[in-house]
């Protein structure tokens, strides 16, 4: 089990493509820094394992959690790494 931290926008970096391909199953996906405007990316709809979004990063460019995605603290970040076997970062 691997949490995919994924901090490129999907509309400037292939960063999203690319670990989509290589995504298992049990993993997760959390999007920080511009990796948040995946909100607005079509990709957001193929993504069918857990998809979260760090709170301070949304507010910070004026977003708001308007899907199946979860909207996360910097507490629940931690919490999330402590859960998963991996971390991988994508940049």
């Amino acid at each position: 089990m691997v949490l995919h931290l994924i901090q490129r926008s999907p509309f400037s970096s292939t960063t999203v493509r690319d670990c989509l391909n290589i995504i298992g199953t049990q993993d997760s996906l959390l999007f920080m820094q511009d990796g948040v405007y995946i909100q607005s990316h079509p990709t957001l709809n193929s993504i069918t394992n857990p998809v979260y979004l760090l709170q301070d990063d949304l507010s910070a460019r004026g977003l708001e959690v308007n899907g199946k995605e979860k909207s996360i603290s910097y507490q629940e970040f931690v919490q999330l790494c402590t859960e998963h076997e991996k971390v991988i970062s994508w940049y």
